[in-house]
């Protein structure tokens, strides 16, 4: 069993709802228990989110550094690593060398990963869900490089009609979120092979 550290930094339960639907897709494949229950009120995962904001924030370009909101995250909570967490954020996110991004997953030094997203740039719940279920897709070995139906950009990425595939474009992502709705599963044949601990 698989312990996810779910820090929700939102102030609206309909986002951890959303994630919420992320987890049981997953759990088709893997057992997982969660530290927080999506869609619920967290108080201290919400504080603890706020404050690595505000320390990440940059205010020239009115956005949330991911990379420094990390090593915050890490540097304030060491026994988190090793360990796998995934935190959710209002803010705008941005890394270096992209002008914004929608969420990543990092590992650490001590084989733990940790999985940032933002829900600044998405519209509705199911793209919300299809994010964070391709960014645990990425937490758990799904599409690995140099697979023969994958393209490596930004990481690896499934080719197949799959919630591996990625697209760089808001309108992209909530146009292969509505293909997938219907399908029972979200992973690919191949990806499902690959999702691991």
């Amino acid at each position: 069993m698989t312990l996810i550290n779910f820090f929700d930094g939102t102030r609206d339960p309909k986002y951890g709802r959303a994630i919420l639907k992320s987890f049981q897709e997953i759990e088709k494949y893997l057992p997982l228990t969660v530290s927080a229950i999506p869609g619920q009120t967290d108080i201290p995962g919400y504080n603890l989110v706020k404050g690595l904001e505000s320390r990440a924030y940059n205010p020239r370009r009115n956005q949330v550094h991911l990379k420094s909101l990390l090593n915050q995250l890490l540097s304030r909570n060491q026994n988190l690593e090793g360990q796998k967490s995934f935190i959710l954020t209002e803010a705008d996110l941005y890394d270096t060398n992209l002008n914004w991004c929608l969420g990543a997953v990092y590992g650490d030094r001590k084989g733990g990963s940790q999985l940032i997203m933002s829900i600044n740039r998405i519209n509705n719940a199911r793209t919300l869900a299809h994010v964070a279920t391709h960014e645990f897709g990425h937490m758990f070995g799904a599409a690995s490089q140099g697979r023969r139906n994958t393209v490596s950009n930004l990481g690896s990425h499934c080719t197949n009609l799959c919630v591996m595939q990625q697209k760089l474009f808001v309108p992209e992502i909530e146009a292969l979120a509505g293909r997938l709705v219907n399908k029972k599963d979200k992973f690919c044949y191949d990806c499902q092979t690959e999702l691991r601990y």
